[in-house]
């Protein structure tokens, strides 16, 4: 046992000989380089100080978007105005044809006419920065700014008699207030009014904050009231329906007239008689998916009106109060749809034909592997002439976390560009160089483009398969996905396996029919790609978990410590949850834990305050990395000195049905297997047993006396001389190799000139039990084209068992002690206990823990 009193300290050792190999620079990354210079991973919208990225994805519009958006009737009644293609559009209801009314640098979506049809108000969103508002005159095309600030406006809508337009707003603290303002002429008229003013729920609400919101307002016929969605003085989800006196402070008479749990989505519309409005909902989370209601205007039952196996967003009455038009995701893709109020019809708008108000060409694509014939799978990034993305209408555009807007293809595929120089980016996950191109768009021609990727390695051929522990199907996004969908989109990525996780978002579980009993992989599957349908059990006071190879059933409830439900105590713990899992065949694992570059323990421990415990007992097997960060070395190693063989593991958290979301495979675990291939009990086997190495990009091979990550060395009395072998290859610039043993760096391995390939042949002397393992990182500026903060890999340690050497460390036994110390008092805090049985029950859990790690003391 070694007594220091550090909680990460090093092996005896000693350099002997260093024999370090720098690799040529493969291809210049220039054009890479200035592509994504603008999306440096960067706060959305930083003026708005409450909503995140919920409210990023089911209630701002998205930006940008490949299909209809945000549908708004004409006065007339004979076309719909939505946005697509970051810019807003006249459908003919008849025929299905797009004409594009407006376009602009930002992204362009909410239209609202106003009465006489002349003006039309909007949103124009700046790269996910600032959401202003601007007015245009539809009679002269003249375009107004109503506003030009730092703050996000959302939601405009013309008062019946086009006289005020209500708005939502950050301006000027931050947090979402409604407002209305006169209009005349074009211009604002007089100064705003607060309808409702900032107000401080009095402590923070699970993902919502302490700060309430005022959204969506919807006018009454008589202009002197509103209907608007606020969750003031309410715990849980975004709020209620409520009708306010569109006057200062108008908030203070606030009615409630809809009361239920809430997602962003309700988006009220009052019908034309002032007697009714229709909304989406989930029904307080009892509907798997969004249908439309109607509700008396003063309160009164929610009456059904759609019964969709899919989502309806966004209805909006037509001018004669005979139809519906609305959003449907039934096809996979929004698209917008109308509904007869009275028969049922339902009528889905296909936009037949694109007539852009200016000049465009088209690009038709095709990608395959250098040397070889066939189409294949990958990601696309574009700049068009004019500075904005664009996607086929038939692809999902997105945006990852640091703001990259992107679509996924099988291989081939068409887009119509405005005139000009474009530039197009090809990825392909870790193992090939992107590509980035320019395309020279000429008015009504065709330009071709044959893409052939390099491959940069292939570690399948070498035994090593891909994939992130934590995917998400659907969790309520615009898009209604698929797992055949979830395949494309991983082999776009070059994943070999999809793992995907059904979780709950409040009372809906999200994609709970893909479960398959057995624990084995899921019949949708192919033999060169795999698919296991696992669960994500989401406390968010210890915690989420991941859960796959359940042999019977899900996990239930989702959750525990749920504010305000019947599952509000923290009984069962994680630890009890996990060990029914793991019953049943699971392999468990913390996900998403730790964020950051501070240890968890100096704060409040995290997203992950039971892996500690849950370590010590066995009720973990694996503590994952979703984002480039180090915080989470900080428990990691000290359970592994105090020889705890927690495997680390990646998984980025991808949520591939919203529209902002980490790109699915962005942090992935290779798993080395073998002879034994792509198998999905092997690569489980070995990820448990830390056969893998961890990467947001970077492909980091390490041996350790020939044995791979998660072997053991046997060493003789005394220790000996062991030597490292290492092989580095990576698509973006890296800054060096370390190697780390128990916890603190024995040497650093400088990468230079490309920054992108290392080969290191380093001896040292090992003197006493311990582990070792090798990590890398990248500069932010360098990150590009990863959809992470920085590069960012590591392996899974080896581990020395020197004869007469026990591994231990008291330093690190007493950083778990004290983490399960502020543990319990976290707990004991608690407010939701139902019984002080439960109490000693969980904290008895915590004791038992606390004598694993005191026998390193």
């Amino acid at each position: 046992m070694n007594n220091g009193s550090s909680p990460h300290p090093s092996l005896s050792w000693t350099a002997a000989t260093s024999n370090i190999s720098q690799g040529k620079a493969l291809l210049t990354c220039l054009l890479i380089t200035l592509l994504f210079a603008g999306s440096l991973a960067a706060q959305a919208y930083p003026h708005a100080r409450s909503g995140g990225n919920y409210m990023h994805n089911f209630y701002f519009p998205p930006a940008p978007s490949s299909t209809p958006w945000a549908p708004e009737w004409s006065p007339d009644g004979e076309s719909v105005a939505v946005a697509m293609q970051g810019s807003l559009w006249r459908v003919e209801l008849a025929t299905g044809v797009a004409t594009e009314l407006m376009h602009s640098e930002a992204y362009l979506s909410s239209p609202d006419f106003s009465p006489d049809g002349r003006w039309l108000v909007y949103t124009a969103d700046y790269a996910h920065e600032r959401i202003q508002l601007e007015v245009l005159d539809t009679f002269t095309g003249e375009v107004r700014k109503l506003t030009d600030d730092e703050a996000v406006y959302t939601d405009p809508v013309f008062s019946p008699d086009g006289s005020k337009i209500a708005y939502v707003s950050t301006q000027p603290s931050g947090y979402f207030n409604l407002y209305v303002r006169g209009f005349n002429d074009g211009n604002w008229q007089g100064d705003a009014i607060a309808v409702s003013s900032d107000n401080d729920f009095g402590r923070s609400r699970l993902y919502f904050g302490r700060w309430d919101m005022h959204l969506a307002p919807a006018w009454l016929p008589s202009g002197e009231e509103l209907l608007l969605v606020s969750n003031r003085d309410i715990p849980l989800g975004s709020g209620n329906v409520l009708r306010v006196p569109a006057i200062e402070n108008g908030i203070a008479q606030a009615q409630t007239v809809l009361s239920e749990q809430s997602l962003y989505r309700t988006r009220p519309d009052v019908s034309i008689d002032g007697k009714r409005f229709v909304y989406a909902s989930t029904a307080g989370s009892a509907d798997q998916y969004n249908n439309l209601y109607v509700q008396p205007t003063v309160g009164g039952e929610p009456y059904k009106l759609t019964f969709f196996e899919n989502d309806a967003f966004h209805p909006r009455w037509s001018p004669d109060g005979e139809t519906l038009a609305f959003i449907s995701n039934a096809g996979g893709l929004p698209q917008l749809m109308l509904l007869e109020v009275y028969g049922g019809k339902l009528t889905p708008i296909a936009i037949s034909q694109l007539r852009f108000a200016r000049p465009t060409g088209v690009v038709r694509v095709r990608v395959r592997e250098a040397g070889a014939a066939d189409a294949i799978p990958n990601r696309v990034h574009v700049v068009a002439s004019d500075g904005k993305f664009y996607a086929p209408q038939d692809a999902y555009a997105r945006s990852g976390h640091v703001g990259d807007n992107v679509f996924h293809n099988a291989g081939e595929f068409t887009l119509k560009l405005p005139v000009g120089e474009a530039s197009l980016s090809f990825v392909r996950g870790f193992e090939f160089e992107p590509q980035t191109l320019k395309v020279n768009v000429v008015e009504g021609e065709v330009a071709r483009l044959d893409v052939a990727l390099e491959r940069l390695d292939d570690m399948a051929a070498k035994g090593w398969y891909s994939a992130s522990t934590h995917v998400h199907a659907n969790y309520g996004g615009n898009l209604h996905n698929t797992l055949e969908n979830l395949m494309l989109m991983s082999r776009a990525e070059d994943q070999d396996l999809v793992l995907e996780q059904v979780a709950n978002k409040d009372n809906r579980i999200l994609d709970y029919h893909y479960f398959v009993p057995g624990g084995g992989a899921h019949p949708v599957s192919e033999p060169d790609q795999l698919v296991i349908v696992g669960q994500e059990y989401r406390p968010p006071f210890y915690g989420h978990v991941f859960m796959f190879g359940m042999r019977e059933h899900l996990i239930s409830p989702f959750v525990t410590g749920y504010e305000g439900t019947g599952i509000e105590s923290l009984y069962p713990s994680n630890t009890d949850m996990l060990l029914k899992a793991k019953a049943q065949g699971a392999v468990t694992g913390y996900v998403h834990p730790f964020l950051g570059e501070t240890d968890p323990l100096l704060g409040n421990l995290g997203g992950g305050k039971g892996f500690i415990v849950d370590a010590a007992l066995g009720a973990t097997d694996a503590l994952e990395w979703s984002d480039s960060s180090t915080a989470g070395f900080y428990p990691l190693y000290a359970v592994w000195n105090n020889g705890l063989r927690i495997a680390a593991t990646g998984g980025e958290d991808s949520i591939s049905s919203l529209q902002r979301s980490k790109l699915l495979g962005s942090f992935r675990t290779y798993v080395y297997t073998g002879n034994m291939g792509l198998d999905l009990d092997a690569w489980f086997d070995g990820m448990k047993a830390g056969r893998a190495f961890i990467s947001s990009g970077p492909l980091l091979e390490a041996t350790f006396d020939g044995a791979l990550p998660g072997d053991s060395v046997s060493l003789p009395p005394g220790g000996k001389r062991v030597s490292l072998s290492a092989r580095l290859r990576s698509i973006t610039a890296l800054a060096s190799l370390e190697l780390v043993c128990n916890g603190e760096e024995l040497e650093s391995f400088p990468i230079r000139r490309s920054g992108k390939s290392l080969d290191v042949e380093f001896e040292f002397d090992v003197t006493r039990s311990g582990w070792c393992h090798v990590r890398t990182e990248g500069e932010p500026a360098n990150r590009a084209p990863l959809d992470v903060d920085y590069a960012q890999a590591f392996t899974n340690p080896v581990w020395f068992e020197v004869e007469g050497s026990a591994l231990g460390n008291s330093g690190s036994a007493q950083y778990a002690l004290d983490w399960i110390d502020k543990l319990e008092s976290l707990a004991d805090a608690w407010p939701g206990w139902r019984s002080e049985r439960e109490r000693a029950h969980v904290f008895g859990q915590f004791e038992q823990a606390r004598e694993v790690y005191r026998a390193g003391l």
